[in-house]
């Protein structure tokens, strides 16, 4: 009877080892399955958010630029809560500043190429075809951007796709003026007076 107990008890053993071995094979392949959809599924959303940041004004506390949707999906901006997307602000004074901008302002959205704008407390977003005007303030702790400072500008969408534009700024009278440096979106002037 001794070894009977032995041999079942080491069938029964074998059986519980090939039973949890297929399972936990069975839940590793369903996980990267769904982990490969997943990924799929990103990169066909990304694919199809195409932005165009450009630098409209630059004054010595505060930046507006806009963001063209040339895409297929819809840039959602903010709710009551939190911002969706991040602009990312970068420029030289007496050395590289960086700040991370959350609390931007959104100052208009209007359909691209015309002057007819939406009521922003419904319009939460940039549809296709769409952009928005947008301020951003530096931070209180930051130092002023100065004349012969290079910008750039980054829009980061909750997508992960982003758009960047830098410029140049030089004092020409009373009004600063940012021509583009070659990126992409960039061949255009932006104006901002000084105050």
């Amino acid at each position: 009877m001794g070894l009977s107990i032995t041999i079942a008890s080491a069938v029964v053993l074998i059986g519980w080892i090939v039973f949890v071995g297929a399972v936990s094979t069975a839940m590793l392949r369903t996980m990267n399955e769904v982990g490969l959809q997943i990924n799929s599924s990103d990169d066909k959303i990304r694919l199809s958010v195409q932005l165009q940041l450009r630098i409209t004004a630059i004054q010595d506390r505060t930046l507006n630029f806009t963001v063209s949707n040339t895409g297929s999906r819809e840039i959602f901006l903010r709710n009551e809560t939190f911002a969706w997307n991040t602009a990312i602000l970068t420029y030289n004074n007496t050395d590289w500043k960086t700040y991370v901008i959350e609390n931007y302002t959104i100052l208009m959205i209007n359909a691209t190429g015309t002057d007819e704008s939406f009521d922003l407390s419904t319009h939460h977003s940039i549809k296709p075809g769409e952009q928005a005007l947008i301020n951003i303030q530096l931070p209180t702790s930051a130092p002023d951007i100065l004349e012969n400072s290079v910008v750039t500008v980054v829009f980061a969408t909750h997508y992960g796709a982003t758009a960047r534009q830098e410029v140049f700024v030089n004092l020409y009278g009373e009004r600063l003026l940012a021509a583009g440096l070659g990126t992409p979106g960039s061949d255009s002037i932006a104006v901002g007076y000084v105050f």
